[in-house]
């Protein structure tokens, strides 16, 4: 009777030191995937403020690509005389206005305005036009556009708005 005590108890120690290893796994795998996870809620955090800076940098190079610092007025001015010596067309009368503030949805810029005025046949003037607009200036607005017949040709004033970032 007593072996089988013995082994009695002993049988109920082991199944009780198996039954705590299999509790205390389970508690360590519950602490185990706690930690992965605030591990990972980490690293996303992490990841978000790095892409919300990488953003802010792509933001600012956007702007910077299409809005220059300052408007390429001399390089319009440049291109307005080969425009017009390869279009043949006569340059008339450039009066270029101060640099203004404009809001343009929620962004603040620099523009600056140049009046134009050009003389030639129809088909000059409107070769002329198409080079300055394909000229590349991502900025660049025509706008006001006018044309009548003076003499034997033809006249056109043209507004030309160079927006800068400010």
């Amino acid at each position: 009777m007593g072996l089988v005590l013995l082994v009695f108890v002993g049988s109920a120690y082991l199944t009780w030191s198996i039954v705590q290893g299999a509790e205390t796994k389970l508690s360590v795998d519950r602490q185990f995937a706690t930690a992965n996870a605030l591990l990972q809620q980490t690293k996303q955090a992490s990841d978000v403020g790095s892409i919300q800076a990488q953003l802010a940098s792509s933001q600012a190079q956007l702007r910077e690509m299409g809005f220059p610092q300052q408007p390429p007025s001399v390089e319009l001015v440049a291109l307005l005389v080969s425009g017009a010596k390869d279009s043949g067309v006569e340059l008339g009368n450039l009066q270029v206005t101060a640099v203004e503030q404009e809001k343009v949805g929620s962004g603040n810029y620099n523009v600056m305005r140049h009046r134009l005025h050009v003389r030639g046949s129809p088909s000059q003037l409107s070769g002329f036009l198409g080079r300055v607009e394909r000229a590349g200036f991502s900025t660049l607005v025509m706008n006001n556009l006018s044309m009548a017949i003076k003499g034997s040709t033809w006249e056109a004033q043209v507004d030309l708005y160079l927006y800068s970032s400010r």
